[in-house]
This record gives structure tokens, sequence and C-alpha cells, in this order.
């Protein structure tokens, strides 16, 4: 399967929908939105994507997150905006947040990014319940999806055993 393809057409299930019914960037003056600060993973093979369309207003760097797959360890891939972009190219880390997909005994899971706590006023006040529900449906979904990939799994495996040891700062 072609990765790009299928990051486009994930991409889709959530062109008009967000975490809640409202302008969620106007609770925190659109903190993630916020450029250079932080970055964005790609998902893997989700960097094929930005090689097609070359947008100018993103640049993707290899991150400092490993993970180990096939019998090497590879290198996620990092996306830093200017703070501005065209809505329907964001990757889907943007598109999810302040939603992660997360592995718990083997089933994938939908969880509130303890690294989205720092700086987003919906991570700190809601539950999973509260946010949109065909938003929810569309995160696990997509990753339900996504995990069916071998190397989307093992990816998973050891970035929610990061995401463990990220939330033991944010409770």
């Amino acid at each position: 399967m072609n990765s790009a393809y299928l990051y486009l057409q994930l991409y889709r299930l959530f062109d008009d929908i967000t975490p809640v019914p409202a302008d969620c960037g106007a609770l925190c003056d659109k903190a993630c939105c916020k450029g250079d600060e932080g970055g964005m993973y790609l998902f893997p093979g989700e960097e094929r994507v930005y090689s097609l369309l070359k947008p100018d207003w993103i640049r993707i760097e290899e991150s400092d997150f490993t993970y180990f797959y096939n019998g090497e360890r590879k290198k996620l891939k990092i996306a830093f905006c200017d703070g501005t972009c065209d809505r329907y190219q964001r990757p889907l880390a943007c598109r999810i947040f302040p939603l992660t997909p997360y592995l718990e005994e083997g089933r994938i899971t939908v969880i509130t990014d303890p690294r989205a706590k720092a700086v987003c006023p919906l991570a700190k006040a809601l539950l999973n319940d509260d946010y949109d529900r065909t938003f929810r449906k569309n995160v696990k979904n997509t990753f339900v999806l996504l995990g069916k990939n071998p190397e989307f799994r093992a990816f998973l495996a050891e970035y929610s055993a990061y995401l463990d040891d990220f939330g033991r700062f944010y409770k």
C-alpha cells in the first residue's frame, strides 16, 4: 500500500471535524499552532505525503525518537511549521490533537496525549468522552487501520512506552 495515499485518505476524515464544536484555539490563542516551539511527530510513512506536496510552511527533520522494526532502529520524522498552514495539508498528529494513539495490553486505544496537557486547555479539562463523538470515532478507526501495518504496530509499542514516561509528569 502506498503510505502517502493512505495518509491523504485518512486526513479527509478530519477535514471538517474537530475535537469540540467550537474554535478551541480561542481558549489558548492557538497554542498548538505557534510554529517552531515543539513540532509534531509524523507517523511512520507519513513523511512521504510531504515529499509529494512540498508545502513551503513545513520543515521536516529526523527526531530523537527511534523505534525498532525489522532488525533495525528507525528514526521517526518530526514536522515543524512556521505557525501557519494549509489546513488540508496538516499532519495527522495536528488533526487529532490533543488525542493520540496508545497501545494498551495489545489493543489500540486513544488517549489524551500527556504532552498536550502543558499547552492545551482541552487536554487539561476534558475526558475522552467529552470530545466530539465523531471525532473520537475517526481517531480510533484511523489507528486501528494503521495498526494493521507491522511497522506501525512496532512504532506504537515504543511510542506508548514513551507516553507512559512522559505521563508521569502530567497526571
